[in-house]
């Protein structure tokens, strides 16, 4: 099994941008001294972080060799500013870039950026086939819903070809299927509960055999570790706590399976989402993923609020203690 680590979270308003910047940074060189596989990050847009792909550019001065993973809202891009960027991206990277494309749910970035949400599935579709135009083909045109193109030149080609490997983000039952039949792989939510996971493997699998298309399956995790189970909930809780309360508040439930919802106690959010832990306890809920055969976890370990210190304590000993016995 492959680990990673997730460089986002967010902040709130007061914590220093600097500090915050310097904590990403600091969290980078610890995967590549441990060996952790890939960072990864999200779209922050409105939320107090960085933008992905200039975090991610600057993060691999500190990792170098380690797989760049980006969560993107295509609904909000614009194909050929994301195409470049994401050829730069994997440049950059050695040719490990990999991208996880996502419809997003956070109205208040649709509104940001003037698009109407209910175009996210068509503006989804449509970003990603000519972001491939621009990948492949020496001159593009396109006539469609969002995007009229005519006669331009490709953009910038990736190392991997035909493009960067693309693994798709999806918590419903459809964004699965979706996956399955368009995407290099499947990237599971944080949100998604081991239960919900464990049906959903199974719809992924098969529909990838029907369509005849190779599967591959990672799981962003919330995890945080300590040498006892009571210390680990003592420092995340206040952090975890307000940030499933602020997503909830948001709308975020909604766009989830029913059993999976997050307006919900402090326990509930942890079953079935958290590797938290003693190395031991989080080692033992590890091999639950690796028995659904999920093939990569990629962890993040800090919320709104947690200092830099506790984060990279617990990246420092899940590195120590539990990455060698996945090895």
């Amino acid at each position: 099994m492959k680990f990673g680590l997730n460089l986002g979270g967010g902040n709130l308003p007061h914590e220093s941008r600097e500090e915050a910047m310097e904590g990403r940074l600091a969290k980078s060189r610890l995967a590549y001294r441990y060996g952790y596989a890939s960072l990864w990050s999200g779209a922050g847009y409105l939320n107090n972080d960085f933008h992905p792909m200039l975090l991610l550019s600057r993060a691999a001065a500190e990792a170098p060799g380690l797989e760049l993973g980006m969560v993107a809202l295509l609904p909000l891009y614009h194909p050929l500013e994301a195409a470049e960027q994401i050829s730069t991206l994997d440049v950059i990277s050695g040719g490990r870039f990999v991208l996880a494309p996502a419809l997003g749910w956070r109205d208040f970035q649709f509104d940001g950026f003037g698009i109407p949400k209910s175009e996210r599935l068509s503006r989804f579709r449509e970003v990603l086939q000519v972001m491939k135009l621009f990948w492949t083909e020496d001159r593009v045109s396109h006539e469609g819903k969002h995007f009229q193109i005519g006669d331009v030149p490709g953009a910038g080609k990736t190392l991997q070809q035909p493009y960067p490997r693309i693994l798709i983000a999806a918590n419903q039952d459809r964004g699965v299927a979706r996956a399955a039949r368009q995407g290099d792989g499947w990237l599971i939510s944080s949100r998604s509960t081991l239960p919900t996971i464990a049906r959903q493997v199974e719809l992924y699998r098969q529909t990838a055999q029907e369509a005849g298309r190779p599967s591959y399956i990672s799981a962003w995790r919330e995890m945080f570790i300590a040498e006892t189970r009571e210390e680990a909930i003592r420092l995340a809780r206040p952090h975890v706590e307000w940030l499933y309360q602020d997503r909830a508040a948001s709308g975020h439930s909604d766009e989830l399976p029913q059993a999976d919802r997050i307006d919900v106690g402090f326990e509930q959010v942890l079953e079935g989402r958290f590797i938290i832990g003693s190395p031991d306890e989080c080692a033992a809920e590890i091999e639950k993923y690796q028995a659904l055969g999920i093939e990569e976890l990629v962890l993040r370990c800090q919320w709104p609020g947690m200092s830099n210190e506790d984060s990279l304590r617990a990246v420092e000993l899940f590195g120590e203690e539990v990455l060698p016995r996945f090895g």
